[in-house]
C-alpha cells in the first residue's frame, strides 16, 4: 500500500520492482552484485527529487546491510513495525499462499519449526522461509538502523496505518520534503496474499519470475500486465483462514513480550512517541 501510493507521487521515483532485494545478499554474507544493476532500478529518474524502492528483509540484515546501504547511498529509511502476532499470522499465510512452505502445515507446526532454528542460522538462506517468530523479535535489528541512522530513520506503525493510511503516507511526504497534497486521493493496494487454483501452475511461475527477474525488472509494465493475466486465471477467490488456537497465541504472545518490552525501551530513548496498545 504505502509503496505503491507514494510511486503515483509526481516528485517521488519508485524502483521498477518494489523490491530489489539488492543489499539482501549481505544478510547472507554474499558479495553486493555490482552498484550498475542496483541503479538500473531507477532508470527511469527524469528529476525527481526522491527515489524509493521497498525491501522489507534489509530491516533483519541489522548492522551488515545498513553498512552496505550507507556505502552505495545514504538514504532516509523508513520501518512500519506491525504487532509481531498478527505479523507473524499474515508471514505464515502469505508463505503457504506462496507455495513455500507445505500446504498441509498447520500454524502450530510453523511455528515449532521456526522454534527448531536457532537464531544464529536464521541468515542462511535454506532457512528464510522460516524466519517469521525471529522476525517479529525487533529489538534484536532496531539499534542498529538508529545507530547508522540517527536523524534519517522514520518509524511508524501498522496500527496507524491500518487507522488512517492517508494522514500516515502525508506525514512520510512531508519528511522527505515533498508536497502531501500531490498523493492521491486515496491509499492504492496492491499487496495481497492470494491462494491459486493450481498449484503446480503457480510453482511453474513462481519458477520463471525467480530466474527472469533480472529481465523482468527492466520492463516493468510488461511485467505488471503479466501478473495481473496469470492471477486472474490461477487466483482463488477464495482466501482460506488460519485457526489461531488460544494456547498458541498465548504461547506466542509470551515469546514476544520480553523482545517488546526492550522495543519500548528503545523508542522512548529514540524519543519516539504515540506508541500503540501492544507497547504500552
Amino acid at each position: 500500500m504505502v509503496f505503491n501510493t507514494l510511486a503515483r507521487h509526481p516528485e517521488i521515483l519508485s524502483s521498477s520492482t518494489k523490491e530489489t532485494r539488492y543489499f539482501q545478499a549481505v544478510r547472507y554474507g554474499e558479495e553486493l552484485r555490482p552498484v550498475s544493476e542496483y541503479e538500473a532500478y531507477f532508470r527511469r529518474h527524469a528529476g525527481q527529487p526522491v527515489t524509493m524502492e521497498c525491501t522489507p528483509d534489509y530491516f533483519f540484515g541489522a548492522a551488515p546491510t545498513a553498512a552496505a546501504i550507507k556505502s552505495v547511498c545514504d538514504p532516509r529509511i523508513t520501518v512500519i513495525l506491525r504487532e509481531p502476532t498478527s505479523r507473524l499470522i499474515s508471514f505464515f499465510q502469505f508463505m503457504q499462499g506462496r507455495l513455500q512452505v507445505p500446504a498441509t502445515m498447520t500454524l502450530p507446526e510453523y511455528v515449532d519449526r521456526c522454534q527448531s532454528i536457532p537464531a544464529e542460522a536464521m541468515n542462511e538462506r535454506a532457512n528464510n522461509n522460516y524466519t517469521a517468530l525471529w522476525g517479529g523479535e525487533y529489538a534484536r535489528f532496531l539499534p542498529a538502523w538508529l545507530d547508522a541512522f540517527p536523524d534519517r530513520l522514520d518509524i511508524f506503525f501498522y496500527d496507524d496505518l491500518r487507522a488512517d493510511a492517508m494522514a500516515l503516507m502525508a506525514e512520510q511526504c512531508r519528511r522527505l520534503g515533498v508536497d502531501p497534497a500531490a498523493l492521491p486521493s486515496a491509499a492504492v493496494i496492491d499487496n495481497s496474499a492470494p491462494s491459486y487454483r493450481s498449484p503446480s501452475v503457480q510453482r511453474a511461475a513462481a519458477f520463471a519470475a525467480r530466474h527472469g527477474r533480472a529481465i523482468l525488472h527492466r520492463y516493468p509494465k510488461i511485467y505488471a500486465t503479466a501478473r495481473r493475466s496469470y492471477e486472474a486465471v490461477n487466483k482463488s477467490p477464495v482466501h482460506p483462514q488460519t485457526e489461531v488456537p488460544e494456547t498458541l497465541r498465548r504461547q506466542i504472545e509470551a515469546i514476544y513480550r520480553p523482545w517488546n518490552e526492550q522495543l519500548r525501551d528503545q523508542l522512548v530513548a529514540a524519543d519516539i512517541g504515540n506508541l500503540p496498545a501492544w507497547l504500552q
